[in-house]
């Protein structure tokens, strides 16, 4: 930890000139300190002082924040949470609240279209124009992109903060039968770069709305055939394309994610719920059936609508549920929901679409840190 220095001096030491008095608190007492503050707070603090930036970016620290909870809803009523189909950002706050984030210090988030969003970050344009924002509602800062060369008919935003602090944006110009024109930003670079795509043979017009990333790549839930498709976001790669066969056809509420560092697929068959797991011992691939629980164990009262939303990125057998009004957690091996629920408050109708859970200590640094100047803390 970084050392912090006392601003406490006696009489006598101010007549002979000040000398700051150097205090180290120990990794356990300021670890503490910072603990308990919202991570908002501590995040924007990062431009106090070097010493300060130096303390809350320290390793011990790190490994001892929580995960952190975001999501993107729609607002199921026209009430105040932002009636009118626009989306909210919000965030599990105390108190087991799910906190809509105010967007306030973002100039343009009352015209803008929200393209995606992608842990933590969101992806933004504006109406009739080519330009592209990328905004962090935690740390309350925001970039502007580099114009593009051409119209996008998709963007897709793509950042795993465990993996690194740069983020692409992908861009789908064109497409063809089975793959695409795209151009692609790097926060690395600070620039586009078009790309042709070939989808591994799968049709363009199978590919869905449900995108996973990690590991510097994205997966692409498809539907002809059911499958998987991995674009390599990697320097040097050219977007290369693998597919991965799913084990039982996709629904509209599959979904894929990393936990354990494999990957897991969800999926419904109306009944059950299942999660299948990844398995690769170098020679092949195959999907291992890893929990099979009945909807009615899941949902109170033995019915309703069930929505997966994130895994938790260690335990492979936590996941995060949504069923109206509220995000559960649930332990596929002891079948029982955790105890852990999180809910909108004053009877707040929002459909969480996309949940991520990574890492608080992934606020703590900037990924805007190679875009120059950052707009609107």
């Amino acid at each position: 930890m970084a050392i912090l220095k006392s601003c406490s001096v006696d009489s006598d030491a101010s007549a002979r000139g000040f000398v700051p008095e150097e205090i180290d608190l120990g990794d356990d007492v300021l670890a503490e300190i910072i603990l308990r503050l919202p991570l908002e707070s501590v995040a924007r603090s990062r431009c106090v002082s070097k010493n300060w930036c130096a303390a809350i970016a320290d390793g011990y620290l790190r490994c001892r924040l929580p995960l952190h909870m975001s999501m993107i809803c729609f607002p199921d009523d026209d009430g105040a949470l932002g009636g009118g189909g626009r989306p909210v950002y919000a965030c599990a706050g105390e108190g087991r609240r799910l906190e809509v984030r105010d967007l306030s210090f973002f100039a343009l988030h009352d015209s803008v279209i929200f393209c995606d969003g992608c842990n933590g970050l969101l992806l933004c344009r504006a109406p009739g124009s080519p330009e592209f924002y990328v905004v962090s509602p935690v740390t309350r800062s925001w970039v502007a992109l580099p114009r593009p060369a051409k119209d996008a008919r998709l963007s897709v935003l793509a950042f795993d903060p465990l993996g690194g602090q740069h983020y692409h944006v992908i861009n789908f110009t064109g497409w063809r039968d089975r793959g695409a024109a795209v151009e692609v930003f790097s926060s690395e670079t600070r620039a586009w770069a078009a790309r042709d795509v070939e989808f591994g043979g799968v049709l363009a017009g199978s590919l869905s709305g449900s995108v996973h990333c990690h590991g510097g790549a994205v997966y692409f839930l498809a539907s002809d055939p059911d499958c998987v498709v991995r674009m390599d976001l990697a320097a040097g790669a050219g977007l290369a394309c693998t597919v991965i066969d799913l084990p039982e056809p996709a629904d509209g509420d599959g979904r894929v994610a990393h936990s354990g560092g494999r990957l897991h697929y969800f999926c419904s068959d109306g009944g059950l719920l299942k999660v299948w797991s990844l398995e690769d011992d170098r020679a092949r691939q195959w999907w291992r059936l890893k929990h099979a629980v009945r909807v009615s164990d899941v949902v109170d009262g033995g019915g309703g609508e069930v929505r997966f939303l994130a895994m938790h990125p260690e335990n492979q057998a936590v996941v995060y549920i949504w069923s109206p009004w509220k995000v559960v957690e649930y332990d596929l091996g002891k079948r029982e929901i955790t105890g852990a629920a999180w809910e909108f408050g004053k009877g707040a109708r929002n459909r969480v679409v996309k949940t991520w859970l990574v890492p608080s200590s992934c606020y703590l640094s900037d990924c805007f840190a190679d875009d120059g100047p950052v707009l609107a803390r």
